[in-house]
């Protein structure tokens, strides 16, 4: 899947065209600031056309092309290796989610808890650290998915979205894990000239 990331010369070609559409409008007659849902191959690509932004103090994915935003429970995402998760339980762990990072792009870890006796699909995540205690835990609608990608024993990255620095309270966490190259791309800058990303 990482052809371009191995030396080989990277094929060049053109841009999948968006087709011209009437803008989807929210609720209060804005227009949508999110990619619609319409193409399933719309973030097919080695590497795929999306990348990380700042944006309110957090990490949220942009498409390259058109600067929209992609929402994180959009389906397309897990096509792509792409795997986001909102976490529970921080409200539990106040004291290890304060001292650990959790900051917007900071490496965090995922601890599958098979001998979890409230649910074996469990898995927990804490910073960057050995023996590090429990700071919240995958929501249990994607447990099972990050579960297989730790236990298959591929390359795999995790990151904060959204967090807090070590020493600052921390209430809503946020991660992404994929393949480390793929990170690696999503967290490089976005190259000149393209839409600026919408503000949501």
């Amino acid at each position: 899947m990482f052809s371009w990331l191995k030396g080989r010369t990277p094929k060049t070609t053109p841009p999948a065209e968006i087709p011209d559409e009437a803008p989807r409008l929210m609720a209060d007659g804005e227009p949508s600031r999110y990619v619609p849902k319409d193409d399933p191959q719309r973030f097919a690509g080695d590497p795929p056309p999306l990348h990380l932004v700042r944006m309110r103090g957090e990490l949220v994915l942009v498409e390259d092309s058109t600067g929209l935003l992609v929402g994180p429970t959009d389906r397309r995402l897990a096509k792509a290796g792409i795997y986001i998760s909102r976490l529970r339980g921080e409200s539990y762990y106040k004291t290890a989610c304060k001292r650990g990072d959790f900051a917007p792009g900071a490496t965090v870890r995922l601890v599958p808890e098979p001998d979890n006796e409230h649910d074996p699909k469990a898995v927990r995540v804490t910073e960057d650290a050995d023996r590090a205690p429990t700071a919240a835990y995958i929501n249990k609608g994607a447990a099972r998915r990050f579960g297989r990608l730790v236990s298959s024993g591929d390359p795999l990255r995790v990151i904060s979205l959204k967090g807090t620095t070590s020493g600052a309270a921390c209430d809503s966490i946020t991660v992404l894990a994929g393949h480390p190259d793929l990170v690696a791309h999503l967290l490089s800058p976005r190259p000149r000239g393209l839409p600026r990303p919408q503000q949501r």
